[in-house]
């Protein structure tokens, strides 16, 4: 995988539910942290049918060489008007540390630019190294939402 190169990100689809499931499987540590066990084929299917009924929820395979690398879930006008709530950047475990993430981030905060002023994340369960990463890709930490949810913040103007 070359460094240079720029992600792909595919729209998702109800047909794709088997490869982000996939994703799920090779990533169990993510879902380890946040209390809970990898989803099934079957709920990963009946979330994308949700999305499908969201027109301001933006969900994306993000793909580098045909490689399906990660998947980003974000949606758009919230919490507020001109901003963004990013809810899900997650990296198959076998490629985290190696900038990807970082690179997803500032590929998306560049197609907002110009649409959305504010760009929030929010970090699910006890999460140090999630919380570590919004940090590090300039986040403010604005609040946290009870035990196991904390918002982080970002001005994109």
């Amino acid at each position: 995988m070359k460094i240079a190169d720029r992600f792909q990100f595919r729209p998702v689809l109800p047909a794709l539910a088997p490869e982000i499931h996939r994703l799920y499987l090779d990533s169990p540590t993510y879902f380890n942290l946040i209390g809970m066990e990898v989803p099934s084929l079957a709920d990963v299917e009946r979330e994308l049918e949700v999305l499908e009924h969201d027109p301001r929820r933006r969900v994306s395979l993000l793909e580098q060489d045909g490689e399906v690398v990660g998947y980003l879930d974000y949606k758009l006008t919230y919490p507020e008007d001109g901003a963004a709530t990013i809810s899900l950047l997650l990296i198959r475990e076998s490629l985290q540390g190696q900038g990807l993430g970082a690179r997803a981030l500032g590929e998306l905060e560049a197609r907002l630019r110009g649409e959305v002023g504010r760009l929030f994340a929010v970090v699910y369960g006890d999460n140090p190294a999630a919380r570590h990463f919004w940090s590090r890709q300039g986040f403010a930490h604005l609040r946290d939402s009870g035990p196991s949810l904390s918002w982080y913040v970002k001005d994109l103007a």
